[in-house]
């Protein structure tokens, strides 16, 4: 089955809106009204910026700002995931060369990925392709799927996985926690890292479950080798909980909102 046909059935929308979501996504491809925002990620260890999370934000003049929480299932389930996941790419790694030429050269951008990507497009030589056209190494990018994603085809999306990390790329799990795959499907994937969802990260300071689902997480990665990032931080306490829990990398409004090339630069450049 492919991937467009499996998200349609598992993700029914509004029909009226997915109509409206249509010409809204094809008049901002035709126009390019997408643009690239970067979420810096620090260490807990050592409070120094380890990289961004690359963001993609779509704002028409003719329709307004839709928010990627909408569009980007609805560029999943009508394939166009495909053609502005290359933009994506090209953006994500052109900005990242720019970077570098300001010295940032030990940081890591971080891509997320769809299962269309991997399923339905050759994401892997695509990735590979710009790395050596921008001239930059793979230990400076890494590669993010949600969890739930790991349900679709996962012999096959093991296998991306695994063509990543044997040329140096990172592979991470995000949005760990909410999706629906087994401890047992974890285990067949090559990966380095698992992003704790902000939903737990919200209650840590204040909730017990939301507390003891963090723990747990991060005590596994530990135990697995794998490293731990923590999304929508936005308090103090619940950074230092996180700090004490032994949480490797944080994320969240508290360090800095998803900014501009120019401005992410202007900010964490040294």
């Amino acid at each position: 089955m492919s991937a467009f046909k499996y998200l349609e059935s598992e993700s029914p929308v509004n029909l009226a809106r997915w109509h409206e979501l249509e010409r809204i996504m094809s008049d901002a491809m035709q126009n390019n009204y997408f643009k690239m925002v970067y979420q810096p990620l620090v260490s807990l260890g050592s409070g120094k910026l380890v990289g961004f999370e690359s963001l993609v934000r779509c704002q028409s003049p003719r329709f307004g700002i839709v928010g990627p929480d909408e569009f980007i299932p609805h560029v999943e389930q009508s394939g166009m995931i495909l053609e502005l996941g290359d933009w994506i790419f090209e953006q994500c790694l052109s900005d990242l060369k720019q970077m570098r030429h300001f010295g940032m050269t030990d940081i890591a951008v971080s891509l997320n990925i769809s299962p269309v990507q991997i399923l339905d497009g050759d994401v892997f030589s695509k990735v590979m392709a710009l790395l050596e056209k921008y001239q930059i190494p793979p230990q400076a990018i890494k590669v993010e799927l949600t969890e739930t994603a790991l349900i679709h085809s996962p012999d096959k999306i093991a296998k991306a996985f695994e063509n990543f990390h044997n040329e140096g790329v990172k592979v991470w799990i995000d949005d760990f926690g909410t999706g629906y795959a087994s401890l047992g499907l974890l285990r067949q994937f090559d990966i380095d890292g698992l992003k704790i969802d902000r939903s737990f990260v919200s209650g840590i300071a204040t909730n017990n479950e939301d507390f003891t689902l963090c723990s747990a997480i991060i005590a596994m990665a530990q135990r697995l080798g794998l490293q731990t990032v923590a999304e929508g931080i936005e308090e103090n306490e619940q950074l230092q909980i996180l700090e004490q829990l032994g949480c490797d990398i944080a994320q969240g409004y508290l360090l800095d909102k998803p900014q501009t090339l120019t401005k992410s630069i202007d900010t964490w450049a040294l």
